[in-house]
């Protein structure tokens, strides 16, 4: 009887350990939700544009050029919503994660969130700051 007891008792020591890790990586994955939406409707985005491009090869490049401008369009507006909507919903289960005192969860879904706005600035700034074309 006692060394079922000292085994329960090591079992129960390790449950929320690996609770833990379980719920902080749920946590993780959460927030690089957002992340991957956007990577994913980006390279749809790219592919229809190409295939735009080569249905309308025969009609001239004033034609090719309209009909990638429009697809380009739309995909960046069903992009940038797609993105905003998968943030607003992240913030939304963080925010129920607070207040269920889940907060191991919700920190580490908070830090993936804000490694995907580096991943989106980043590339931003390094247009910005380096220069297109060096100085002779």
């Amino acid at each position: 009887m006692s060394t079922q007891s000292i085994e329960d008792t090591a079992a129960s020591a390790q449950e929320p350990l690996t609770v833990t890790k379980g719920s902080v990586m749920r946590g993780v994955l959460t927030g690089l939700i957002p992340l991957g939406l956007l990577a994913g409707c980006i390279a749809l985005t790219v592919v229809l544009t190409a295939l735009a491009r080569q249905l309308t090869s025969g009609s001239g490049f004033y034609v090719q050029q309209q009909a990638a401008l429009v697809m380009l369009i739309i995909g960046s507006v069903l992009t940038i919503t797609v993105f905003a909507v998968a943030v607003w919903r992240v913030l939304r289960r963080v925010a129920i994660w607070q207040r269920t005192d889940v907060t191991k969860q919700a920190k580490a879904a908070l830090w993936s969130l804000g490694v995907t706005a580096l991943v989106i600035v980043i590339p931003i700034l390094l247009a910005l700051l380096l220069p297109q074309h060096p100085f002779p």
